[in-house]
């Protein structure tokens, strides 16, 4: 495997991301966080694709009924 400053930066972000958060959620929030400031300290900032404001459709999840 290919060990290079960035592969370790982004390991040590996502191990001290993860211990921090509770759900899936938090992480991407904290990640999203986490992209913001380092961009910033490298003198640069994100910016994202602005999609429209739909709301999901939740779906049902399986039965045991519907997998056999």
């Amino acid at each position: 495997m290919v060990h290079s400053e960035i592969l370790k930066e982004i390991h040590r972000v996502q191990t001290k991301l993860s211990g921090k958060s509770a759900s899936i959620h938090e992480y991407l929030a904290n990640s999203h966080i986490a992209a913001k400031e380092i961009a910033i300290s490298y003198g640069f900032h994100l910016k994202y694709a602005e999609m429209p404001n739909k709301k999901r459709q939740q779906t049902d999840a399986p039965t045991k009924a519907s997998l056999n």
